[in-house]
This record gives structure tokens, sequence and C-alpha cells, in this order.
């Protein structure tokens, strides 16, 4: 092809046209335009400039520097005292805002002295999933406990005891507008804010951590006399007052302890509204901390750059040492005046451009130089006809010019309008209009390809929406990428981090399941589907006969022959493998790789998601479980909890109304003893299980007599198997012969709770037989029954608490669900382990083994 600006002569060869093409007006539009308005335009501009411009540009430059060195003269005072008064106002409203947080550490010292009062209702506490431990009420203020420390007596305490700084807080705060919120934080971990805001949503936008302690997120020194601590400026995501900053100070009880922190936050932009002075056009106020940090700018800079932090650096530097500044700032020439804030320890500094003095100097010079203007209007009238005929001589030479133009911008609108485009003219044509045309004609085709590649995307994200399986998704995204790219098989291989290597996932498109079954690609193989899938790129190859990057083996298992593409499964969590799309009956261009790695992000994104919804479906499965648990519990207790009490209250009444004889109050004295026993043996268990939830359960190991040691366990269910006609057998060492090491206490409440639930589960007439030995230094203990058995899906889960064969309040046994879970865990906390055999009518074998227990033994067990 012929380049564009040049012609062939007669010979053949290339001939360049004059100056090179562009200033040709058969080529060029611009050429036309210059040659038309340059011999118009030139000679009076050149008047113009010659006659006028220059003289009156000249004085008017020098005029407005002498005036503007003066101006800058008055400015600098000015600016000093302007910064003054502004520094007077920010003292005293620093002073203002320090006297009410000190009233206030004064309310908290008081309220947390006096403690709870009995006039406020408790409030309840909600503690939610990974976020913070808070109260319901919608009050006058809003409360949360610290999760690093939880609900304790400590923190219920403060938590009521804060509720009287509801009325003086908010009194303190009502005569102070520029006041958004007052807090404080307890040393126990209660933080109470006034007025009421959802926490919650504190917490969950990262403006508040829910594991918070003092001296909390700031910082600083809580001492006794200290400084308070004022923070930087942020945004006010409790009250939604703008921006704040806040001041902290300590609390200290009578004694001069740390009791807690106490903060008021003070809304920086309504302190600057109540003042009535306003910023002249280019003016910047800035206040920076002790540190140099900026504190706050007005007016806020649109975009913040390094080099702005650098030159504030500098004027933070130079404010701190003088009153007066001059420097450089955001690329122009400043004077200003700064000043101290002493209650706060920030600096104050004022900053006016010396470009705005020089503007506001024209301004005032501007009658001045009006006669000037009058000669040169004068001089302009003499040319004024000939800038009518230049301007009718340009509007015939511009529609001259730019009809092709309009007729190519008539295209270019049908195709941004989605329209089908008309043809454009003068694509024949070597000037800028003919490129113009051939580009949009070339941008028309991309435009429309692009079109489908984004109708295919919205395809693929409308068919994962309906998907839940992963196996439904390989499917479905296989076949729709296929057919939009026009190949004729698809899938995907996805990561095993177990075996550390891509594993083929049926099913697949134009691919048998069976192909793809067990088909792994491991980290020492070659193959391009790995190296993608390292790199993060996509990968294509159009002739996979010649390919060295191709793995033989697997284009022979798979069946593949013409071509291939290899695009990662990209998410922000990582690659979770790779799609292979194939046999394509043309190569793939670059449209089709561009096409298909867009459309494996999105299936990333999909295969992603239908992953996570299987894990959530598995997890709320867990979860109703464990409600199902905690409400089988809950009817337990009140059961196990209303039978004993029914029986002391029944007994109580005949005791106090009926007068008995002294038979029938031997008996009710009898059913009131064993009753209390039974609660007081529950509530026991209960605690013990707090307790060992919370970390706080001890062994208290001594030494042990074995046969002593399972002999007492066993003597208080005794009773009760002898009502229901049940045999026990006990067989252990003699007393003196065998000594273990162990909590004595603990593992009584072991057997006992392993035989009573022996008692419970085994008809009359039924045999249960407890053993105990020291085998080679080890403590063995066995409970066995032939009682009713336990079922195989129940046994996995026999030591789970709250945990029961049949959890409802109609079931046959009565039984909390606790004891055997106890037994487990002070089993384990002696570091042994309990076992359990059992099956439907077979009753049940418990087996318990404490190794390196035995600290002596002398001879077998006896009878």
């Amino acid at each position: 092809m012929e380049q564009s600006g040049s012609t062939r002569n007669s010979s053949g060869s290339l001939r360049r046209p004059f100056l090179g093409g562009w200033w040709d007006p058969r080529r060029s539009l611009g050429a036309r335009l210059v040659w038309t308005l340059v011999p118009l335009a030139l000679l009076p501009a050149l008047f113009d400039r010659i006659s006028s411009n220059r003289l009156w540009e000249q004085t008017q430059k020098e005029v407005t520097t002498r005036l503007t060195v003066d101006a800058a003269r008055r400015e600098r005072l000015a600016l000093r005292q302007a910064a003054d008064r502004r520094v007077r106002e920010l003292n005293s409203r620093a002073a203002e805002v320090l006297l009410v947080v000190n009233e206030a550490a004064a309310e908290v010292a008081a309220a947390l002295a006096a403690g709870p009062s009995s006039e406020l209702p408790a409030e309840t506490l909600v503690e939610e999933s990974g976020g913070p431990i808070r109260t319901t009420e919608h009050g006058d203020s809003a409360a949360m406990i610290t999760r690093s420390i939880g609900v304790t007596p400590a923190t219920r305490r403060d938590l009521a005891a804060t509720r009287r700084l509801e009325k003086s807080f908010a009194s303190l705060a009502a005569g102070h507008p520029a006041i958004s919120a007052t807090f404080a934080i307890t040393l126990s971990g209660v933080l109470r804010a006034v007025p009421w805001c959802d926490l919650s949503r504190l917490v969950e936008a990262g403006a508040f951590d829910p594991n918070f302690r003092i001296p909390g997120r700031f910082g600083g020194t809580l001492e006794k006399g200290s400084p308070p601590i004022w923070t930087p400026v942020y945004e006010d995501l409790y009250a939604h007052r703008g921006r704040i900053v806040s001041a902290i100070v300590p609390v200290h009880d009578q004694r001069g302890e740390l009791v807690g922190e106490v903060g008021t936050d003070w809304v920086v932009n309504a302190l600057f509204a109540r003042i009535p002075e306003a910023l002249r056009p280019g003016e910047t106020e800035i206040i920076f901390s002790r540190d140099g940090k900026r504190v706050f700018e007005a007016p806020e800079p649109a975009v913040a750059s390094t080099d702005d932090e650098k030159e504030r650096a500098a004027l933070f530097a130079k404010a701190s040492g003088q009153s007066d500044v001059a420097l450089r700032f955001r690329g122009e020439e400043t004077i200003g005046a700064s000043g101290r804030v002493n209650d706060a320890g920030w600096t104050y500094v004022r900053l006016l451009p010396v470009a705005a003095l020089e503007r506001s100097v024209r301004a005032q010079i501007e009658p001045v130089f009006s006669a000037t203007r009058g000669s040169r209007t004068r001089i302009e009238r003499s040319y004024l006809a000939g800038l009518l005929l230049l301007g009718l001589a340009l509007i015939l030479a511009a529609n001259r010019a730019t009809a092709p133009i309009r007729r190519v911008a008539l295209s270019a609108d049908a195709i941004t309008q989605g329209d089908s485009a008309p043809e454009l003219p003068g694509r024949e044509r070597q000037d800028e209009v003919g490129r113009l045309a051939r580009a949009l004609a070339n941008l028309d085709l991309r435009i429309r390809r692009r079109m489908r590649l984004m109708e295919g995307l919205h395809d693929i994200a409308r068919t994962g929406s309906v998907m839940t399986r992963p196996d439904e998704t390989y499917a479905r995204l296989s076949r729709r990428i296929a057919e939009l790219v026009g190949a004729t098989k698809s899938w995907f291989a996805i990561w095993d981090p177990d075996s550390r290597s891509l594993v083929f996932a049926p099913p697949g498109y134009g691919m048998p399941d069976e192909t793809l079954a067990g088909v792994r690609i491991g980290m020492g193989d070659q193959s391009l589907a790995l190296l993608a899938f390292r790199t993060g790129e996509t990968y294509v190859s159009n002739d996979l006969l010649t390919d060295p990057r191709i793995s033989r083996n697997l284009a022979r298992i798979v069946d593949v022959k013409r071509n291939a593409v290899f695009a990662p499964l990209r998410t922000e969590a990582g690659t979770l493998g790779v799609m292979i799309v194939c046999d394509k009956p043309a190569p793939f261009d670059d449209e089709d790789n561009a096409a298909i790695q867009i459309y494996a992000d999105e299936a990333a994104l999909l295969l992603r998601n239908a992953r996570l919804y299987e894990e959530l479906q598995k997890s709320y499965e867990r979860l109703r479980e464990a409600h199902r648990n905690r409400d089988y519990f809950l009817q337990n207790i009140n059961h196990e909890l209303r039978t004993p009490l029914t029986a002391i209250l029944g007994w109580s009444e005949v005791l106090a109304e009926d007068r008995p004889n002294a038979e029938t109050v031997e008996t009710a004295i009898e059913q009131i003893r064993r009753s209390a026993q039974f609660l007081l043996t529950l509530i026991s268990d209960l605690l013990d299980l707090s307790r060992f939830e919370e970390g706080r359960t001890q062994l208290d190991r001594e030494k042990t007599d074995l046969g002593t040691l399972v002999r007492e366990s066993v003597e208080p269910v005794a009773v009760m198997a002898e009502a229901k006609g049940i045999a026990l057998a006990v067989i252990a060492p003699a007393s003196g012969e065998v000594a273990v090491l162990v909590d004595p206490i603990r593992m009584k409440q072991v057997l006992w709770n392993l035989v009573h639930n022996a008692v419970k589960f085994t008809s009359k007439g039924g045999r249960i037989e407890i053993s105990a030995e020291g085998r080679e230094g080890s403590a063995c203990f066995t409970v066995a029954d032939d009682g009713v058995g336990v079922d195989p899906k129940d046994l996995p889960y026999i030591f789970e608490r709250f945990r029961q064969g049949d959890g409802s309040t109609t079931r046959s046994y009565r039984g909390t669900g606790i004891g055997l879970a106890l037994a487990k865990a002070y089993v384990e906390l002696h570091g042994g382990s309990i076992g359990v055999e059992s099956g439907p009518g077979r009753g049940a074998h418990f087996t318990v083994r404490l190794p390196g227990a035995v600290v002596s033994s002398a001879a077998s067990p006896t009878t």
C-alpha cells in the first residue's frame, strides 16, 4: 500500500508532495484551514500587537508589581491580627472542651464510687458473633463490654453504675453545640457513650475494636495529673456531625487509682462555623498537632499529594519557631502568620498566596487603565470592518472544510448509540478525514465484538445465579463458555492442596465424565495448565502437535488435537485452578484469548460462591443441631428442677398445714432432704461445667488409696441400685495396697457419674460391675452394666454436653446430659482417656485410664 500523504509518478516510484504533504490543501483539512485563515488574520493581529498591546501590558505589569509589594506589607499585619483572633478563639474553645471533659471525669468517678442505682432498670446484653457485647435498649446512652475481658461481676457492676452518667453527660453537652458525644471507659472493660448510637454499626465499619482496653485507641499516658490526650481529626461515625477531635483524660478514685478514662468528641467543623470571620479567596487555615501532623485544614484540599505533605512539614517547622512565615506552598509564594493553641498543644497557621494579592491589586487598578482601553477601542474600531469580513470568510471556509467531518460525525453518533452505522464516507481519501473514517469503521467492529463479550458475561452470570452445587457449576459453565467462543470441548482443573496437583473436575462439555475422572497434573508434570496456574497468565496453543509445552500424554487422554486455551481461575483469595477450552475449528485469536480470560474470572467467582454456599449449608445444619441440643437441655433442666422442687413444696405444705404425726414428719424430712440433695448435685454439676468452660478448674492432686476411692465413690449409689434390685459388684484392691496420685474429689465425681448412669439405664434385677486396678504404672477403672445399651448412631456423641439419645421431656430416663461430659473433662484434665463400648440390649462398658497415676502397688485386686 502507498503511504498516506504520498503519490506515485509516471515511473512508478514514490514522490513526496510539497513540504511533506501536511501543507498540501488537497490532502489535509488543517492545510485548507491554514491557507484560508492566515492571510486574513495575520495583518490585523500584527497591527494590534505593535500599536497598543505591548505598551499597555508593560505599563500594567510595572504598576501591578509595585502595588503588590505595598499590599503584601499591609497584609502581613492583617494576617497577624486575624491569626491572633483565631488563636484566642481556639484557646477559648479548647478550654471549654477541657472544662467539660474534666467535669465529666468527676461525674464518672462519682458514678463508679456510688455503684449501681436501684432506680435504673438492668440492661439486657447481647453478644454478637465476632461483634461487640452490647446493650439492646435504645435509650439515652449506648454501652458495650470488651470481648477481651467478657462479662464479669466487675463489668456488670460498672455497666449498671455508668447508667448514672446519662443525665449528667447530657446536661454537660447541652450548652455546648460543638460537642458531638461524651463517653467513658472503665478499667473493667465497660464503654458508656451519650447520646445513644448503634455500637455494632461502628464495629462493623471498623471504627471501633470490640476488644478495646484502656489506655484506648489513641494511646497516651493515663497517669494522675498527666495532660489530656488530643486525638487527630477523624470522621464522626458515631453522631454523624462531620470531622471531630476527641479530648481524653484519665479518671481516678479517691485513693488516686486509675478506674477509667473519659472523652469528649469536639466537632471541629462546628468550631470554625461559629467564627464569623470568612476566608478570602486563596486564603488557607491549617492546624498542626504537637508532632506536626495536620489536624485541620480549611478549605480542605481536593487531592492530597506527597509534595503537599512535604510543604506542610516545612510549614510546621517554620511556624513552630516564629510568628510570621513566608515560603512556597502548593507551588505559590505565600505570606502568613502562626500562633500557639496552648490548651490543645496545636500550632495554628494562616496563609495567603501572593498571587491572590496580585489579583486584588489588579482589580483595584482596573479603573486606572480604562483610559488606555479607550485608546485601544478607537484603534480596534478601525479594523472592525476587516474583522467582520474575516468572520464571513471564516464561516464560508469552515463550512466548506468541515462538511466531510460532519458526515463522519453522523456515523460516529450512530456507533455510540448502538445503531447500525451508515456507510462511512471518504474512506478512500488519504487526508485526515479518510484516516478518521477508516479508524471509526475499525472501532465499530471492535465495539460490536466487545458487546458480544459483555452479553456473554451477562449470560454466564445469569446462568450461574441458579447454581448451588460445584458439579452443577462445572457442567453449566463449561458448556456456556465453549458455546460463546465456538469451541467443542471445555472443562475445569481444580487445585487440590492435599495432593498438590491440578485435578480434572467432571462434568465438562464435550468430554465424558469417565475420561476426566481421576486425571491429575502434578507439580513435576509438563503442562500449560500447570504453567497457567503458577503464573496466573492465560496461555494459548494453536498447534498442539508441535508445541513443546504441551503434555502429549494428557492430550492423548482427553483427545485434544487442534488448539487449546488455558485460563487461570483467579479470585481475590487466590487461584482456584485452570479452565481449559479446546478444539475450536479456527485458531484462537487475541479476542478469543481476552474473552476466555474474562469468562474465566467470572467463572472463578461463581465457583467460589458455589463452594461457599455448600459450606454455608453444612454450617447451617451444624447450627440447627446445636440449637436443638440447647432446646433439649433447657427442657430437661426445667423438668429436672421442677420434680424435686415439687416434692419439697408439697411436703413443706403438709408439715405447715396438716400437723402430721411423727412418722409422716420423718418421711417428709427424708423426702425434702433427698430432693434438696438432688438439687445441690445438679447445681454443682452445672457450676463445674461452667468453671471448666472458662478454664478455671484446677486439680488438687494427692496420694489416694485406690480401693477406698472406688468404694467411697460407689457407696452413694448403692441405695439407688438396691431399690431397683440391681446387683453391684466392686472389684478393687484392698485398702492400703495401691495408691494413686489424683484429685480424689474429681475422680469420685467421675466414678459416681459412671455408676449412676449405669444404674439409671439398667433394668430391675440387672448387674453392674465396677473394677479398678493398677497396671504398669497406670490406673484403670471399668464400669460395665447389662442395661439397655446405646444406639450406634448416638455412640460418637455420648460424651458431648447436653447430648442424650432421647432429648425430649417425654423420655423414659431422667437426666441433663452433662454427667458424662463432666466425667470426660475431668479424666482428660488428669491426662487420661475415657472410652465406651455398647450396643442396643448389650449394656455399656466404660473404661477410664490414667497413665502414670499409680505411685505404689503391692497386691492384686480383691472383690
